[in-house]
């Protein structure tokens, strides 16, 4: 006989669609998600187990949209591993124009740098979910300042903050200045904060060495994705379309499209700052040209703010 107490005895709970909540590998912390307007947390920055000498990844990207039909993507610059860029190239041939109006479209190809490193959340009242997770933390210029400052001060001892477990916390405090996310306040504690491993503080003993290197192949999000993407056919036909429905007339696009034809796969790549070797106390380098900081809205994937980044739109002319 067919059961029908369902049919009599139903319940809200019955009928109630239950959707999965979200999760993301991505830790965007900004001055609107904190309370009262400041966002406190503190984090513990993390080697990449896969290659600790590219704990932090860095690279140029441009936001294109294209304007036939009004929809973006980001795509990565090939001059971040020093190959010949499109982007770069139609930037300054408009940049450098007599005409008014094509120096106001070269806004449409500048760049803005960004990094991305692994952070171990160790306190985070806004989002407690998150204490104990390794996540990619996505930032600009001013975070990367403060990280190479402290491994290359110009008094003291240097200090490797990837450092599983002599590397100081740092304390992450957002707020809005201008309307704009403000890093200024974001500070590496004073004192030494050993990675944590179910709450508990690892030390330097074989036996938890061992624990700490499958923690981190188990726990941490695959940064490589993060690092240059090399242009497919689908990026190269996608850059080439927005090129030729935002520039008007055929001779620059062509010359810009015909020079760089094919990305140089073996230019020679990025040199990124190794976290985890022997740190040496350096002058910083003069700054180039190219290195001023943007004034670039809010990214809503990788969260990279206005004092942080650096735009080619306000570079001085080469």
């Amino acid at each position: 006989m067919e059961n029908l107490n369902d049919l009599f005895n139903l319940s809200a709970d019955d009928l109630v669609v239950k959707t999965e909540s979200r999760t993301t590998e991505i830790y965007k912390p900004t001055a609107d998600k904190g309370k009262e307007g400041v966002y406190s947390s503190v984090v513990k920055f993390i080697p990449w187990h896969e290659n600790p000498k590219k704990s932090i990844m860095k690279k140029w990207t441009c936001w294109l949209v294209d304007p036939l039909t009004d929809k973006g993507r980001y795509v990565d610059c090939p001059s971040s591993v020093g190959q010949k860029s499109s982007l770069q190239d139609m930037f300054w041939r408009l940049k450098k124009s007599d005409s008014v109006a094509e120096q106001k479209l070269s806004q449409n190809f500048s760049r803005r740098q960004s990094m991305a490193a692994l952070v171990q959340i160790v306190k985070d009242d806004n989002n407690p979910d998150m204490v104990g997770k390794i996540m990619v933390w996505p930032f600009g210029v001013k975070i990367y300042n403060k990280i190479q400052d402290i491994m290359q001060p110009e008094f003291g001892t240097p200090h490797i903050p990837f450092d599983l477990f002599d590397g100081r916390a740092f304390h992450i405090k957002i707020k809005k200045v201008a309307g704009y996310n403000n890093y200024d306040d974001c500070k590496f504690l004073d004192n030494p904060a050993p990675v944590m491993i179910e709450g508990n503080p690892m030390t330097k003993s074989p036996e938890n060495m061992e624990k700490i290197v499958g923690y981190l192949k188990d726990g941490s999000p695959d940064l490589k994705k993060y690092d240059f993407q090399e242009w497919d056919e689908d990026t190269v036909s996608y850059v080439n379309n927005v090129i030729q429905n935002t520039v008007p007339g055929g001779r620059m696009v062509a010359e810009v499209t015909t020079s760089n034809a094919k990305q140089s796969a073996s230019a020679a790549p990025t040199v990124v700052s190794d976290p985890l070797s022997a740190a040496k106390p350096a002058p910083a380098p003069a700054a180039k040209k190219d290195e001023l900081p943007s004034l670039d809205t809010e990214s809503d994937e990788f969260n990279i703010d206005s004092d942080t980044d650096f735009d080619d739109d306000l570079y001085s002319d080469l």
